[in-house]
């Protein structure tokens, strides 16, 4: 029941997350933004893993795959799905890295081994009827597919994660998102965005995305892999519902909409429940 309670929980303030995002990204810059998320969202989880830093065992090569995972997840991944929250809505954006599960699943079988099931099976058909309904919405197609590149990433990234969990669950997404931020910080420099934001909505969408990260993580530490996973995924769905209720002009969400997201969402659950990763 608690682990019930911590995914459900953590896919409520991720969908809240979706929300503010597109809110603030009205007024700021998307790449600035997304550094100061990543590096607020880095400095909580630090500050929630302070007890652990020193005392816990530090696995060089575990170090490596975190970092590793924090540069494929919240550089690559992270800054694509931002990008595409001003362009294709967030309720399609996040709709379309909810594929992370759909793209987990397919490097279980074909890099791990593991066997394809009918569950498996019907919920990548439900996943891309619900991905190709968004196409025929008035959207830049291009750019949503561009958007679901970051499922890839982002399944891509939760491999790496599982591999190199540290002792501290804490302290291992510390790692893996303080990774991400020194990336962006890069690019930012690089780029001439190195800006922290002051946005309300930017700020308040760091502490959000991090408390879902959190409640995640002790989702994954009490309950089973098949409880947590799908009900975290759940997400999308409260940004759609959310965006349709309170900003549906900013969205331009409609009913078809709502059920493309329905249906994608479903689909990543029957994958979850088929997927023993």
């Amino acid at each position: 029941m608690e682990g019930l309670i911590f995914a459900l929980t953590a896919s409520v303030f991720w969908g809240v997350n979706g929300i503010l995002l597109r809110i603030g990204f009205e007024e700021e810059d998307v790449f600035s933004s997304t550094m100061t998320v990543v590096f607020l969202s880095s400095l909580i989880t630090f500050m929630a893993a302070a007890r652990d830093i020193g005392r816990a065992e530090v696995i060089p090569g575990n170090v490596l795959l975190l970092v590793t995972a924090g540069f494929i997840s919240y550089f690559l991944g992270r800054l694509i799905t931002y990008r595409s929250i001003p362009i294709v809505g967030s309720s399609r954006a996040y709709s379309a890295s909810s594929t992370r599960i759909l793209f987990s699943a397919i490097l279980g079988v074909v890099v791990l081994g593991e066997e394809m099931n009918s569950l498996i099976l019907s919920g990548t058909v439900l996943m891309i009827l619900g991905l190709y309904i968004f196409t025929t919405e008035e959207i830049n197609v291009r750019e949503f597919y561009v958007s679901i590149s970051s499922g890839l990433f982002f399944g891509l990234a939760s491999m790496l994660v599982k591999k190199g969990m540290l002792e501290s669950v804490f302290l291992s997404l510390a790692i893996s998102t303080f990774s991400g931020f020194v990336f962006l910080g890069i690019f930012c420099a690089l780029t001439g965005r190195f800006v922290l934001v002051r946005n309300r909505y930017i700020l308040l969408s760091a502490a959000t995305l991090t408390a879902g990260n959190i409640l995640f993580y002790h989702a994954l530490k009490v309950s089973p892999l098949i409880i947590a996973i799908p009900l975290s995924n759940l997400y999308p769905i409260i940004t759609t519902f959310i965006g349709f209720i309170a900003i549906r002009e900013l969205e331009g969400i409609n009913l078809k909409t709502v059920g493309a997201s329905v249906i994608t969402v479903l689909g990543s659950v029957l994958i979850s429940a088929g997927y023993p990763g």
